[in-house]
């Protein structure tokens, strides 16, 4: 028997082992948390109306605590506002709020991201393209901030000379790269060539924890125009050194709204030359020069892909000539630092008109994380994929529309990874009175009683549950606006079926059915709500 039990635990530890993960935060990895696919109610960052918030980012420190900047514009100029939120998004404050320019001036891009492992070495690094109305010239920059004084210590990176066009930032905070001390940060922009003959897109790095960049290298050149760029840190156990991966769009002339998508990778450091160029657009002949907005994601965890190596995707929108609208779609390799063998793949590829794509890695469970908006029905869509892509052309769709808020135009909507609560969260800008922009927050791993979906303008509406918590009954609120059928059922947060409240026909009006939950345990509970071809999804809690 005691031979047993010592073999039954050896065989534990072995496989404890086997799924560790290490990094930069610490130690081994802990075993992830149960996922919720519930997105609760909208959550405003800050509830300033009269301002117009645009050029939106969230990221995440090592923590769990939350960051989100933006700008808004002013008499005397533009502004930027960064907020923190220690509680998983639900109420955030201002840490800095102060003018960054002057007047007529105006941000064109806007990135935010942490770095370091304790409260005294936190910082936030914020780059951005600044245009100025005087000159018209557009400069680009990169600040760090000191989250410990509250204050800006220094502008790392300020490119004065010549027009930028796009800059793009990241970091290798979680499994920092080979010979970075005691990590890196890099940046890649793209400009314009002396006297307005060609672009460049430049990739400069900083070994030291970004208090300067000390390499910097020529990606690409060209006598066309570069615009849009994205830039991601990769890393997986084989290759462990690190590299940082490019993407970048080139198009015939200023004017000119689609073209071409390139990528390319540091081989083999983190701060080496890049490899050659691959036009992405070029190996699918329905793309060929009508591609923009690329968005690039790279694997980063401990743990190899199917092909012994690391996953880059590169997504952008395609336009349709037939219907004159966009889709979401890519590129994905398996090999990422070893070959150029791209496949591709789909997001979106209906008859709607989707856009603005955002795509993360979740070291956590080896999952990419995609949004984008379908502007067609108004909705930010949240969807995932395996580290392999075994299925490029199918996502796990988590949420067809986690907006409450259907006023968007412009929303360019953002996810990325919360540290601490190893999933995903997501940002955009909602549309108020006057033209003003609404930054808005929510996340799959919400806590929030509310609902899921895009709860505005259906035929059906999901009020809401009381009492909640409860311990013997809940109380489910609908409203129908005509008559129909009402199937809502219960599950368990690993989605396992335990009941149905009702499923019958309803007229129309508001409505409250009550389900019994003294039979099942305490904790947290899904109820699943359909009427016609409108679902969505409520949580409640039951104590004990």
């Amino acid at each position: 028997m005691k031979t047993r039990f010592t073999l039954l635990a050896f065989l534990l530890l072995c496989i404890t082992g086997l799924n560790a993960q290490t990094g930069f935060f610490g130690g081994q990895g802990v075993p992830l948390k149960p996922q919720s696919p519930l997105f609760g109610y909208d959550v405003l960052i800050n509830d300033q109306l009269s301002q117009n918030q645009r050029m939106l980012d969230v990221c995440s420190a090592f923590n769990g605590w939350l960051y989100a900047i933006y700008s808004h514009s002013e008499s005397d100029g533009p502004w930027v506002a960064i907020l923190k939120s220690i509680n998983n998004g639900k109420t955030w404050s201002i840490i800095w709020d102060e003018n960054s320019g002057s007047f007529g001036d105006s941000f064109t891009r806007l990135n935010l991201i942490s770095t370091g492992n304790d409260t005294s070495n936190l910082y936030l690094f914020m780059s951005g393209c600044l245009f100025h109305q005087s000159s018209l010239i557009q400069n680009g920059f990169v600040s760090r901030f000191n989250c410990s004084s509250g204050l800006f210590e220094d502008g790392i990176l300020n490119d004065d000379s010549h027009k930028m066009r796009d800059i793009s930032i990241s970091s290798d905070i979680i499994y920092p790269a080979v010979g970075s001390i005691p990590y890196s940060i890099a940046v890649v922009y793209s400009k314009a060539k002396d006297f307005g003959v060609g672009d460049t897109v430049i990739f400069a790095s900083s070994s030291n924890g970004g208090m300067s960049f000390n390499f910097r290298i020529g990606v690409a050149s060209s006598l066309k125009y570069f615009n849009r760029v994205s830039l991601a840190y990769g890393r997986s156990p084989s290759w462990s050194s690190g590299r940082y991966f490019a993407a970048w769009e080139e198009k015939l002339t200023s004017a000119s709204t689609i073209g071409h998508i390139y990528t390319s990778h540091s081989e083999p450091n983190f701060n080496s030359s890049f490899t050659k160029p691959i036009c992405l657009d070029s190996l699918d002949p329905s793309a060929i020069n009508r591609a923009r907005n690329p968005i690039i994601s790279c694997q980063v965890n401990n743990s190899d892909n199917d092909s012994a190596n690391l996953t880059e995707v590169v997504l952008f929108e395609k336009y349709k000539p037939s219907g004159g609208d966009y889709d979401v779609t890519g590129f994905y390799n398996l090999q990422a630092t070893t070959t150029s063998h791209f496949r591709p793949l789909n997001i979106a590829a209906t008859s709607n008109n989707e856009l603005q794509p955002d795509i993360s890695f979740n070291p956590y469970n080896s999952k990419f994380m995609v949004t984008y908006f379908d502007s067609t029905v108004k909705k930010l869509p949240f969807m995932t994929n395996d580290i392999s892509l075994a299925n490029p052309n199918s996502w796990n769709v988590v949420s067809q529309g986690y907006n409450d808020n259907s006023n968007l135009v412009a929303p360019y909507p953002k996810v990325e990874v919360n540290f601490g609560n190893q999933d995903g969260m997501n940002a955009w800008i909602s549309e108020g009175t006057g033209g003003n922009g609404i930054a808005l927050f929510d996340a799959p791993y919400s806590t929030y009683t509310g609902v899921s979906e895009n709860n505005i303008g259906t035929s059906a509406k999901l009020i809401g549950s009381y009492p909640n918590p409860c311990s013997n009954t809940i109380k489910i609120v609908f409203e129908l606006k005509n008559a129909g059928r009402v199937t809502i059922n219960v599950t368990g947060i690993m989605g396992q079926a335990l009941g149905t409240v009702t499923d019958q026909n309803y007229p129309a009006g508001r409505h409250v059915v009550q389900y019994n939950v003294s039979g099942i345990p305490g904790g947290n509970y899904i109820y699943k709500f359909r009427s016609g071809d409108f679902t969505t999804t409520g949580k409640f809690t039951v104590i004990r």
